[in-house]
């Protein structure tokens, strides 16, 4: 491998490791920092009638934000399980596995999530952020479809907010 190459494999897990460490302590405005202004993430598995596409760093941060305020007394997460990280044959594009354990507040229901994400990378910064994860075991862990779309908002209130 090249030095360029292993100098874009070596910045692409530090920021990674921003990303994690700014991300589970909301630092919002930081986090943000860390993206290109055309970053896309991504919820390939998204439910249907949810968004699972959202551009740029206002679309991306309004997410986030509005994400988190609905987590916060809901969700705790008791575990990070495992955390693998997968380089790839581009330098500048890594795979990440996690998996979660937590508790839901209100029913004492486990929540263990999985996920996959890629992370792709331009000039240093984030430019994609695909993360696959199921959402049926979040709908489950809050009581049902009915239940999670009540706690975490609907693609109609996510509408009327912006």
């Amino acid at each position: 491998m090249s030095q360029d190459a292993e100098n874009e494999r070596a910045a692409i897990e530090r920021i990674l490791q921003n990303y994690l460490s700014l991300f589970s302590q909301q630092r919002w405005d930081e986090w943000i920092d860390l993206w290109t202004d055309d970053g896309v993430l991504e919820f390939p598995f998204a439910p249907t009638g949810r968004r699972s596409r959202y551009i740029g760093k206002s679309d991306i941060l309004a997410y986030m934000k509005a994400v988190a305020v609905r987590m916060v007394g809901r969700v705790k997460v008791e575990e990070l399980e495992y955390l693998h990280v997968h380089p790839m044959l581009d330098p500048a594009t890594i795979c990440m596995e996690m998996g979660l354990k937590g508790r839901i507040l209100e029913t004492g229901a486990p929540y263990h999530q999985k996920y996959i994400s890629i992370v792709e990378t331009k000039g240093g910064k984030l430019s994609l952020y695909r993360e696959y994860w199921n959402p049926i075991v979040s709908m489950d862990a809050n009581g049902g479809r009915d239940a999670w779309t009540a706690a975490f908002g609907s693609p109609e209130q996510e509408e009327a907010a912006s």
